[in-house]
């Protein structure tokens, strides 16, 4: 693989993806792809932002390569990757984007590229590349995994959160607690999805109908 060129001042990379061995493939992609320098790579957000405290501005990354599942993206991190960008850090999503129904709120956030872990190494490098030199980025595949069905309901992001860990098999108690609410207030985010499902003309009154629908919606990663 041919490195690609980019100005000195961006030379430097980090990597979040809480995969080893995908985590691994995307640091020598960036390495061997396109020159990057890759100073970090951890599993997680808290552990980059911890890492970054402790180290002089001159070292910190130019860009960061994060997978962010889309139901573990709230408030916390949201304001993390915002101040990251205020500190100068390009910061690219590389994700499965599923949910789908979760992943739509990922691409009205503030990104500077969104790449679908469907894509070939050769659309991330000239993701990177466009991401780079100051462009935004979003490649056709991850377009694609959260376009509308005009089958599918709306869902907000709480909605989808109690939607996905319920049909996984959570009892609605545990599922408020997961999402840090009130029982009621799950059963009433359920309610909602549910009657979203019936407005289509989607059957879905018990758990076993709900279970079918995320089936058929590809809502379940």
């Amino acid at each position: 693989m041919r490195a690609r060129s980019y100005p000195r001042t961006w030379r430097r990379g980090a990597v979040v993806e809480p995969h080893v061995l995908q985590r691994l493939r995307t640091v020598e992609v960036l390495r061997d792809g396109a020159g990057i320098e890759v100073v970090h790579a951890s599993d997680s957000l808290d552990a980059l932002m911890t890492w970054m405290r402790g180290q002089d501005r001159s070292s910190w990354p130019h860009l960061l390569l994060i997978e962010m599942l889309p139901l573990a993206y709230g408030e916390r991190e949201r304001s993390a990757v915002a101040a990251l960008r205020k500190a100068g850090v390009r910061v690219m999503l590389v994700s499965s984007l599923t949910p789908r129904g979760a992943a739509r709120s990922l691409m009205g956030a503030e990104f500077d590229g969104v790449v679908s872990k469907a894509d070939t190494e050769e659309t991330l490098l000239a993701a990177v590349a466009e991401v780079l030199v100051g462009e935004e980025y979003v490649t056709e595949l991850a377009r694609a995994a959260v376009a509308p069905d005009p089958r599918m309901p709306q869902l907000s992001l709480q909605e989808a959160k109690v939607f996905e860990l319920y049909v996984a098999g959570k009892p609605i108690g545990a599922v408020a607690e997961s999402i840090g609410v009130k029982e009621d207030t799950a059963r009433k985010y359920l309610t909602r999805v549910k009657k979203k499902y019936i407005a289509l003309g989607r059957q879905a009154n018990s758990k076993l109908d709900l279970a079918r629908l995320a089936w058929e919606d590809g809502l379940l990663g």
